[in-house]
Parts: structure tokens; sequence; C-alpha cells
């Protein structure tokens, strides 16, 4: 039986993921209000989100070098730099500002994700997904909770001060982050040297190919959805802003869930087939989504939405992490963010044109379009896995 490295391993990955995820669906139910304080298009906006994520694709291979290397260090200096955007969001009151406040929340999740999942792959040989599966419980909470905060302070005073809510909470975590990996990951730290392009050589393969293509298509899809989604309860439905906020926070929780199924499951009946599966079922939600016409039936379906997002992830992170060797996973799972961020940021602007003559409604079967692929290339894999094992 292959020995794991204990529940407070588990812990601090859950906890971190949480803290780093709270922004992450702030800023798709703040897109209208910033646009009624700022007066600027959607398409703007969206420039946002797809701005940082395109300089993140220049980061993201040095910062898999780095955390090869130095993953407390890295882990560290994540909290550190989002402890930075935080602050200067709220305080801002121009789009520039803003701008530089988003850069610095990606950039603090970018220099997090690689070390971080490279620690969940090492947790146990034989729970992988598991384990994966529990570090994204820890992004589903936060998915949540960053959501509803904001829905009670734009009821009561201004969404403003759930961004100092949770600045207090991250410097908390720099200090814990510090203080927890120094020792954990101490054996992992090393000076010796690093050639880049050997690095991308040894993680470069038919099958990491694979994988990293369903990656990047699945995430456009999820960027596309998670983006849009509030702005359609608000627009085709009538919601308020704070009762939008409220839902984008309630249902991530039913990732949670999610998580923790698509992680055993992948463990237990194998991660092609349950990925199959997954997105599938994706796909009729989607097809639903459109023709559900209260408040009640739409929210159902875009809670189940969330808790198959969130099962997806551990299986992505299983399949980047069984098609890379240890001593460049931080790099592979970097790799696979470059293509990742760069796709998304480019699927969120261009989507946000075709909204804008097409109206809301079309996000649904460009999504459905795009899940056709993602199942065709995960029996692929699966069909090379089983001959590869003959």
């Amino acid at each position: 039986m292959s020995e794991d490295k204990g529940k407070t391993y588990l812990a601090y990955l859950a906890s971190s993921h949480f803290v780093i995820h709270v922004y992450t669906f702030l800023l798709p139910v703040l897109l209208l209000p910033f646009q009624d304080e700022l007066g600027i298009s959607l398409v703007q906006l969206s420039l946002l989100s797809s701005i940082p994520k395109l300089l993140n694709v220049i980061i993201y291979i040095p910062t898999g070098v780095i955390s090869d290397r130095y993953p407390s260090r890295t882990l560290t200096a994540s909290f550190a730099i989002t402890v930075v955007g935080s602050l200067l969001i709220p305080l801002s009151n121009d789009f520039m500002s803003l701008l530089l406040g988003f850069i610095m929340l990606s950039i603090g999740g970018t220099l997090y994700h690689p070390p971080s999942l490279k620690m969940a792959s090492e947790f146990s040989t034989t729970k992988i997904t598991t384990a994966m599966g529990i570090h994204n419980m820890g992004s589903s909470l936060g998915f949540a909770a960053g959501p509803l905060l904001l829905s009670i302070f734009m009821d009561r005073s201004s969404w403003r001060h759930s961004y100092y809510v949770w600045t207090v909470l991250t410097i908390l975590m720099t200090i814990v982050t510090y203080r927890y990996t120094r020792g954990t990951l101490k054996g992992a730290e090393t000076s010796k040297s690093f050639n880049v392009f050997s690095g991308i050589r040894n993680i470069l393969s038919m099958d990491f190919a694979l994988v990293v293509a369903i990656s990047t298509l699945v995430e456009a899809i999820f960027m596309i959805l998670v983006t849009f989604v509030p702005i359609y309860f608000t627009i085709e439905m009538g919601l308020s802003y704070s009762l939008t906020s409220f839902i984008s926070g309630v249902m991530p929780l039913t990732g949670l869930a999610g998580s923790f199924l698509g992680g055993y499951s992948g463990d237990k009946y194998g991660i092609y087939k349950t990925g199959m599966f997954t997105m599938g079922f994706l796909a009729v939600l989607l097809a639903l989504f459109p023709r559900m016409n209260t408040l009640v039936l739409a929210a159902a379906v875009y809670g189940l939405y969330r808790s198959l997002q969130a099962a997806f992830m551990p299986i992505i992170n299983g399949m980047i992490t069984g098609n890379s060797n240890r001593e460049n996973r931080s790099l592979a799972f970097s790799f696979n963010f470059v293509l990742v961020n760069l796709l998304g940021s480019i699927s969120t602007t261009g989507i946000s044109y075709v909204i804008e003559s097409r109206g809301t409604p079309v996000i649904f079967p460009v999504s459905i379009v795009m899940i056709i692929p993602v199942i065709g290339l995960l029996w692929m894999l699966q069909r090379r896995s089983r001959l590869a094992n003959k």
C-alpha cells in the first residue's frame, strides 16, 4: 500500500487553493457594475480578463522552471503578489488601475498553481486524482465565498469592502505558506542549473500534446461560461446585480461534491472514461440551460454544470501528472497553462463580439460545439493507453 503525506498536507493544499481563488469569480459579477461606474464597453471590460491572461503566457514557463527548483519560495511569492492586487483593485477609480490590480491577481495565481499541483501529485502514488480533487475542493469553496461575500457588501455598502476582507486573509496565508512549506518542501529546493529547452523536450510527447489540447479546449469553454453566464442572468432573466452575485457564489459550492467525485472516480474507473462521461453530461446540460424559463430551474442546471466543471479539474490534472516526469512536472503544468491562458483570453474577447451581435444565449451552442472534439480526444487517449498497456 502506498504511504501518503497526511491530512495536514491535504489541508494546506485545500486552504491555500481556497484563498487564491476567492478573487476568481468576482470579475464576472462586477463587469456590469464596472461598466456603470467607468462608462466603457463590454469588449473593453473583457480586457480585464484577457490581458492578464495574455501577460501570464510570458511568465508561465519561467514560473515552471523556478517552482521546480524553489517551490516554497514560489508559493510564498504568489500570495504576497496577490495581496498587492487585492489592495489595488478597491483603491482604483479608473480602468488602468483596475487592469493593473487584476494583472497582479493573475500573476499571483500563475505563481501558485505549478508548485501546488506538483505537491498534490506527490501526495500518494495510488491516490493522485483523489488528492487533486481535494485540492480542487478548496478552489470550489473559494469560487463560492468570493461572490457570496461580494453580494452582501453590494447590498449594504460597496463591492470594494469585500476585497479588503480577502486581503487580510491573504496576508495570513502568506505567513502560513512561508512557515509550512519551508519545512515540508525543504528537500525539494535545489540550486542546480536547469535547461528550459531540455525540460520542454522531456515533457513533449504525443499523449502529452493530446492532453494539452483537451485542457485548452475545456478551459476555453469554462472561461466563456463563467464570464458570461452571470451576464445572461442579469440581461436575459432580469436579475439584480446582488442576486446574480449570490447565485454565482452559492452554485460553485456544488463543486465541492464534484471535485471529490471526479477525483474518486478518476482513481476508481479511470481518468479517460470519467472525463468522457463528464463532458457528455455537460453538453446535455448546456442544451437544456436556455430552455429553463424559471429562476429555480436555471439555477439548478447551473449548479449541476458547476459541479461537472469541478469534477473535470482533477481528471485533467491527473492526465498531466500521468504524462510527465516528476523532475519536470511543474514545467508540464506551466506549459499547459500557457496554451490554456492563450486560448482562454482569445475565447472570452472573441465571444464578446459575437454576444454584442447575437445576444448572450449564443454562449450555449458555441460551448456544445467545442465539447465534441474534447470527447473525441479523450477517446483517442483512452485507446492509446490501452494499446500501450497490452
